[in-house]
């Protein structure tokens, strides 16, 4: 590797055209993005995206083969045992011990990420305030529930106060009620280090997330703040209106719409959707027109993609 990438002390991960490949198929290649040393960024991509491998350079679990690595002011290959010391990761199950109280195995993790005897004590009862974990702590880990061993797996994650913690689809199999308390103990430690959120879930990234990055075929096809995001989602000039009788043909003829087609509703009503002729926003010129027409209107509006449609919009463009 060389050594040309600036370590700063504010950034949590900077990534210069990182590439990976397992024999002859290339697994993430020639991915750059810079996330910051607070936050929640969410890390999107269908299966074989690249996901995985990515979480797996950034916890020091493996190599870039090409590319510049830098996490929590370590560069990867450099000082692996100190990189992996500054990051936490919890993987899609929480790798528990069931024969162990939750106190015996947060000793035993305390242990594995290097932690002076005389500062344990401190550092698990931290960990497990702020996972709510703490009256359970005599409790096997194996009859805990599914939801709380995700907690004392976070608990253990954050000994020793990483930098960057990595949570690799964290609320798989958690109930209602204990997504909820997951995604709020996110946000809180996101104010603290950096968060590096995986999942599946668009609802549950939006929920936690202030920014996004959208792999696909091991490339980053998008890394822009969650608003940006959701913006996508009203892109593409498509526009509604359901109006007392069809005004389409008038529309079209006068140069406000193209690609103009209509559904008759339950109560009578038409619904016409439409996309603008110009870049224009057509609502106002619409409304005139129908008012001029004399139709009655009771609704009007630009159409949106679900956040799943922008999602797979993207992934589609990447192949093109």
């Amino acid at each position: 590797m060389t050594s040309g990438l600036a370590i700063q002390a504010e950034v949590g991960v900077v990534a210069s055209r990182i590439e990976k490949r397992f024999g002859r198929a290339v697994a993430v290649r020639d991915a750059t993005f810079t996330l910051p040393a607070r936050g929640v960024c969410g890390l999107l991509g269908p299966n074989g995206a690249g996901k995985t491998t990515t979480i797996r350079m950034i916890a020091g679990l493996t190599l870039p083969d090409a590319g510049e690595l830098v996490v929590a002011g370590c560069r990867a290959g450099e000082r692996s045992e100190e990189l992996r010391a500054r990051v936490g990761y919890l993987p899609e199950s929480a790798p528990l011990y069931p024969e162990l109280t939750v106190r015996e195995y947060l000793e035993y993790r305390a242990g594995l990420v290097g932690l002076e005897r005389t500062a344990r004590a401190a550092h698990i009862g931290r960990a497990m305030d702020r996972c709510d974990v703490a009256r359970f702590s005599h409790r096997r880990c194996g009859l805990l529930s599914k939801g709380m061993q995700q907690r004392v797996g976070l608990a253990a994650t954050i000994l020793g106060d990483p930098s960057v913690v990595i949570l690799d689809e964290p609320s798989v199999g958690l109930d209602p009620s204990q997504v909820l308390a997951f995604r709020q103990l996110v946000r809180e430690l996101g104010e603290q280090r950096l968060v590096l959120f995986s999942s599946h879930l668009l609802s549950e990234v939006e929920s936690v997330c202030s920014e996004l990055i959208v792999l696909a075929h091991g490339r980053v096809v998008a890394h822009e703040p969650l608003e940006r995001f959701r913006a996508r989602a009203s892109e593409g000039g498509r526009y509604f209106v359901e109006s007392e009788r069809s005004f389409a043909v008038a529309a079209m003829a006068s140069g406000l719409c193209v690609d103009a087609y209509e559904s008759s509703l339950a109560d009578g009503w038409v619904r016409t959707e439409f996309r603008a002729s110009g870049d224009e926003d057509p609502r106002v010129a619409v409304g005139r027109l129908l008012a001029e027409v004399r139709i009655p209107v009771r609704a009007m509006g630009a159409l949106e993609r679900t956040l799943e449609q922008v999602f797979v919009s993207l992934v589609q463009e990447s192949a093109s």
